[in-house]
């Protein structure tokens, strides 16, 4: 498939501004731009969303679930890790690169209770602990970088308390009773790829260490949900139609998201192969894409092992918001540790999204123009 990008230049008052429009089929790189244009039309849903409403998917929520800190779960994505289980479950996939340019990704439910099988879960990285921070979810890992260590540490002493596989233990399949995250061999015949934990047995451990459940942090969502209708991203010169995305996080991790207009989402594919669910066979499809740039470098250490890793920049920057066969160019921001991800359309005003499933991807900068975009 071919995309082609419109380059068109206009002179006015001497400044020459440079516009990207995403249109045809032929495939161009997507561009920074730093124009200005006219905000789109207000929506005119209301979008204050109930409280039995998920405020990451706008759907139903159930009543237990109401007023609860979400879950945020690490999972691996190497090759050996695929298919990962329950990956069509998530009501948010963060993914974004560690080192070697592999990704890992953190998924997020509102309600601890919708948590399947899955995994393969694997070790923190600091950043990741950061935006599950910022949301004040139960961050939920098995073991982690020595930074990721040392920064749940600290926040260990302000009451913010992790759920780790490697200090819980495991032992062997789900017969052994008293246990939180078991292996399933069955999967992988290393064991850190076979590694997994369910919704049932966080809740449980949860309960035993007393780790508290209610949401004190307010508008902690990275985003709001249109509570009806359909909200389609304004289609002009920074964004446009967009029937698929291909977004590069190093040579050998790529996801492409086609639009199905028949379902409405976007289908995840890794390197031009589905990326299924290895629960169900079920390929992961999501409402709304999320592609967020920020720097990325090597972590800023002494330590041999940890120059491995790679420290994202959270201050803020560019994103693209795709949904519903449409793209618009999009900012985010987060600042400190413990303020929310948040994402801002070109109004200014905090973003809003359809109702359904989001994958968001932390794109390096200097990977930016090989976005593709097909119109």
């Amino acid at each position: 498939m071919k995309s082609r990008f419109i380059r068109v230049l206009c002179l006015a008052l001497a400044c020459v501004v440079m516009l990207v429009s995403f249109a045809g089929c032929k495939k161009k790189e997507y561009e920074k731009s730093d124009d200005t244009t006219t905000a789109p039309s207000e929506v005119t849903t209301e979008n204050a969303v109930p409280a039995n409403i998920n405020p990451l998917t706008g759907l139903e929520l159930d009543e237990s679930a109401v007023g609860k800190r979400p879950v945020a779960i690490m999972v691996e994505n190497s090759p050996a890790a695929r298919p990962q289980w329950g990956l069509s479950t998530p009501d948010i996939v963060l993914e974004g690169v560690v080192e070697g340019g592999i990704t890992r990704m953190m998924w997020i439910y509102a309600d601890v209770n919708k948590v399947p099988k899955v995994g393969p879960v694997r070790s923190a990285r600091h950043d990741y602990v950061e935006i599950a921070y910022g949301m004040n979810a139960i961050f939920t890992h098995w073991g982690g970088s020595r930074p990721a260590y040392a920064f749940l540490g600290e926040l260990a002493n302000k009451g913010y308390l992790d759920i780790d596989g490697k200090i819980v233990g495991t032992n062997g399949n789900e017969s052994n009773k008293g246990y939180y995250f078991f292996k399933d061999p069955s999967h992988s015949s290393a064991t850190e790829h076979c590694g997994y934990t369910k919704g049932e047995y966080l809740k449980a451990y949860i309960e035993k260490k007393g780790i508290e459940t209610k949401q004190t942090k307010e508008d902690w969502a990275p985003y709001k949900v249109i509570a009806s209708g359909e909200r389609v991203p304004y289609g002009d010169s920074t964004a446009g139609s967009c029937s698929s995305i291909t977004v590069t996080f190093s040579s050998g991790y790529k996801h492409t998201f086609k639009y199905d207009p028949e379902t409405g989402l976007y289908k995840n594919f890794m390197n031009t192969s589905e990326m299924k669910d290895g629960n169900n066979g079920q390929q992961m499809a999501v409402k709304n894409v999320i592609v967020m740039y920020a720097p990325v470098a090597g972590y800023s250490t002494s330590i041999k092992d940890d120059k491995k890793l790679r420290e994202w920049d959270l201050t803020g920057g560019d994103a693209l918001f795709i949904s519903n066969g449409y793209g618009e160019k999009i900012s985010w921001k987060k600042g400190s540790a413990s303020s929310p991800l948040k994402f801002y359309g070109q109004d200014g005003q905090e973003l809003t999204i359809n109702r359904g499933q989001t994958w968001i991807g932390v794109i390096p900068n200097e990977n930016r123009n090989l976005t593709q975009v097909v119109g």
